[in-house]
């Protein structure tokens, strides 16, 4: 029979495990803008170094910063096999279409990549994608209207940077320039995918294998294969069967209650790995914790999402998802003013 979890208790070992310290750099801090979310996030679990860290085109080829420690790893686990295993709605239609194995794409834009970029020289976006222009196949720099120049399909692009050894380095205004970083020595992708399986289990747990292929804008077929390499026990919460590890167990059953008012930054490795349904059960909530682009950050009751929140001129802004959020509770959770928007 499997254990039965109340979602307390979910919110409990959810709060215990994310907010106890910096481990969540286990699975990287999605940084949105560059330079601004991920150092928030490290700041509400108390912590503000990046002296180890790498912000890397990571997970779903969006910015996260990571330790750097890790980045052989995460580029090993990251390599697609195929075309197919990328989701298309996240990815795009490019490697849908593409005429060769996706690892010779990828090796061929990432080796023009590193040849751009002298050790230690930093470029911007553009000035990099140019570059590329004298060097990629055309076929993988199909026509952009929006540029109205042949350049390297976008997707292709980002997932090639971390291979190449490419690093991020925030502007500070909401752009990011790459610099060149050291050759990252190429791993088993089984090896890498089953330890960034397991750590996914840990911070995201109690989950599924759907929870899996969200994070990663992994297709079906994909998200089948890296789940077999995991080691799982079912549990049963709210009526839902969703799996742990099972070194996560004990932790489950024993976390304290969740108790206090936090105001977490948004993508937040609380919102983007922890299933949304547990998360915010209702679905006109989740719309607005979760949206297409510029997330709100979010107010975390005892451990359950109970608002969300906004920077305006100044002021942090608080939208509840009930009245009773504590004004006071909330102006010391955020060490600044805050107003309370009608819901």
């Amino acid at each position: 029979m499997a254990l039965r979890l109340t979602d307390a208790e979910v919110r409990a070992h959810r709060v215990a495990t994310h907010l106890g310290g910096i481990d969540v750099l286990d699975t990287g801090i999605q940084d949105t803008p560059p330079g601004s979310t991920a150092r928030l996030a490290l700041a509400a679990r108390g912590d503000g170094d990046l002296s180890d860290s790498a912000l890397v085109h990571g997970a779903r080829g969006t910015m996260h910063l990571h330790r750097a420690a890790d980045l052989p790893a995460l580029a090993a686990a990251l390599r697609p096999d195929d075309p197919s295993d990328l989701r298309k709605q996240h990815f795009g239609p490019f490697f849908a279409a593409l005429d060769r194995p996706i690892g010779g794409a990828l090796d061929e834009v990432a080796g023009a990549m590193a040849a751009a970029l002298a050790s230690g020289a930093r470029c911007g976006k553009g000035e990099l994608s140019t570059a590329l222009q004298e060097t990629v196949d055309e076929r993988l720099r199909p026509w952009c209207a929006g540029c109205a120049a042949h350049h390297v399909d976008d997707a292709l692009f980002r997932l090639a940077s971390l291979p190449a050894g490419l690093r991020l380095v925030p502007n500070g205004d909401g752009s990011a320039d790459f610099v060149a970083g050291p050759p990252l020595p190429r791993g088993d992708p089984e090896t890498a995918r089953r330890e960034l399986v397991r750590r996914f289990l840990r911070y995201a747990g109690p989950t599924d294998r759907d929870g899996l292929a969200t994070w990663l804008a992994l297709s079906p077929a994909a998200a089948r294969r890296w789940w077999a390499l995991a080691e799982v026990v079912p549990v049963e919460v709210d009526g839902r069967r969703l799996f742990l590890h099972p070194d996560e167990l004990d932790a489950a059953r024993a976390a304290p209650p969740a108790r206090g008012v936090r105001l977490l930054p948004p993508y937040d490795p609380v919102l983007e790995l922890g299933d949304r349904q547990l998360l915010v059960p209702d679905p006109a909530r989740r719309k607005q914790v979760w949206r297409p682009t510029a997330n709100p950050g979010v107010v975390l009751a005892d451990g359950a999402v109970a608002g969300t929140w906004r920077r305006r001129k100044g002021t942090i802004t608080v939208t509840p998802f009930a009245p009773a959020l504590d004004l006071r509770a909330l102006a010391e959770a955020a060490g600044e003013e805050v107003v309370v928007a009608e819901s």
